[in-house]
C-alpha cells in the first residue's frame, strides 16, 4: 500500500515534486495524475477523484491511494509501515483511510491495531469527518463513491467529496496522531481546525481506555466475589 496517486494542476509540476521527495522518505511512491484548473473547485476536485475511483474498479485494485498536492506530511507518518500493513490485514473492517481530519464524529477505538514503532499511534473509526488530501479508498467504497454520479441535481449543486462518505455511510478510519495535514494557504488555513480534532480524539481514546479498565476492574471484582 505504497503507491499513490498525487492530484497535481498541469502548471504546478514543482509542487508535485515536493510532494514527491518529502514522501518517498516514508516509503509512498507518488505517481503525478494531472489536471487542469476548473472554476468550480470541489467539484472539479470530486469529479477527479470519482474519474480515479472508476478507473480502480474496473481495473479491480483492491484500494486506491490518493494524495493532493497541498497535502504535507507530519513526524507519525513514520509509522505507514505498521499502517499499510494492518489496513490491508483487516481489509473488510473499513471503506476509507483519512491521513488527516476536520470535523470528526468518533465512533469507536480500533483496540486491536497495535504498534511498536517510536510514535504512540492509535486508530479511530469515526462516522462523519471532511478532507480527502491523504485519503485511501478500499475496494468496497467504489460502488457507493460512484452513485455521486447518478444524483438528480446539476452538478454544482451536488455535495463535494468530502461530504460523500457519510452520505453513502462509509466506515471511516483516522490515525491519532494524524501522518498528514493539509498545507495552509494564505486564504485558507486550517492548521488550528486539525489541532482541535486531533484533540477531540485524543480525548475520545482516553475516555474509552478508561471505560474498559473500568469494566475490566468491575468484571474482576465480580469474579473474586463468585470465588
Amino acid at each position: 500500500m505504497n503507491k499513490a496517486f498525487v492530484i497535481n494542476l498541469d502548471t504546478q509540476l514543482e509542487t508535485f515534486l515536493e510532494v514527491q521527495q518529502e514522501l518517498k522518505s516514508y516509503g509512498i511512491q507518488c505517481q503525478r495524475h494531472v489536471v487542469t484548473r476548473e472554476p468550480h473547485k470541489q467539484i472539479s476536485c470530486t469529479m477527479t477523484h470519482l474519474a480515479l475511483i472508476a478507473e480502480a474498479k474496473k481495473k479491480k485494485w483492491p484500494y486506491l491511494f490518493i494524495i493532493e498536492d497541498d497535502c504535507i506530511s507530519r513526524q507519525a507518518l513514520q509509522e505507514w509501515p505498521a499502517i499499510s500493513k494492518f489496513l490491508l490485514q483487516e481489509k473488510d473492517s473499513w471503506d476509507i483511510f483519512l491521513g488527516g481530519i476536520l470535523y470528526p464524529w468518533p465512533k469507536k477505538l480500533v483496540t486491536h491495531f497495535k504498534n511498536e514503532g517510536p510514535e504512540k499511534m492509535e486508530i479511530i473509526e469515526c462516522s462523519h469527518g471532511v478532507t480527502a488530501h491523504f485519503i485511501i479508498y478500499n475496494q468496497s467504497s467504489y460502488d457507493r463513491m460512484l452513485k455521486w454520479h447518478e444524483l438528480p441535481m446539476p452538478l454544482v449543486d451536488r455535495c463535494n467529496i468530502d461530504n460523500l462518505f457519510e452520505k453513502y455511510q462509509l466506515k471511516i478510519w483516522v490515525p491519532s496522531p494524524f501522518v498528514a495535514l493539509q498545507k495552509p494557504h494564505s486564504n485558507s488555513d486550517w492548521t488550528k481546525e486539525f489541532e482541535r480534532a486531533e484533540k477531540k480524539l485524543q480525548y475520545f481514546s482516553m475516555e474509552v481506555k478508561k471505560s474498559l479498565k473500568y469494566r475490566l476492574l468491575h468484571r474482576w471484582l465480580n469474579l473474586k466475589t463468585v470465588s
